[in-house]
């Protein structure tokens, strides 16, 4: 499962809107209602700002797949932001293959990953060793403990 990250640049603004768009619009009109689009393309201009030094463009076949973002928030800790695939690569393990090489980069340091309540994906991240770190309205928190 070769896949490549490529730092995200200004050209890929659009196509990670989209991406994200189409990952997280079920959970946000679940949550919140109708997706505003005007709202949440303020919202998205505010985040990718902030991460953008920190996110990259998933490529696979020389396809733009999706977008992953992560940080170092503090001296131990890593989080990941986002990993979004769109719906012809999901299910194909490439961003199961991206959390274990993540895990495996950051292996000395905890990983914290978040999640909606609806999202399915907290089964993936107790079989990667993640464990229930808090709860907020609408998300699950988990950790995995770095090793020493």
């Amino acid at each position: 499962m070769n896949y490549k990250l490529v730092p995200y640049t200004e050209e890929y603004y659009e196509f990670v809107y989209n991406v994200k768009k189409n990952a997280y619009m079920k959970y946000v009109e679940e949550c919140w209602g109708n997706w505003n689009e005007e709202k949440q393309r303020k919202y998205f201009a505010d985040f990718i700002n902030k991460v953008k030094n920190d996110a990259y463009i998933i490529k696979y076949d020389n396809q733009d797949i999706g977008f992953y973002n992560g940080e170092l928030i503090k001296d131990n800790t890593y989080e990941v932001g986002n990993i979004c695939i769109i719906p012809e690569y999901q299910g194909k393990g490439i961003g199961t293959k991206l959390l274990k090489d993540i895990i495996n980069k950051y292996n000395d340091y905890n990983i914290e990953i978040q999640y909606f309540k609806q999202n399915l994906v907290g089964n993936l991240y107790r079989r990667l060793e993640f464990i229930p770190n808090g709860e907020t309205e609408y998300h699950y928190q988990m950790i995995r403990l770095r090793r020493k």
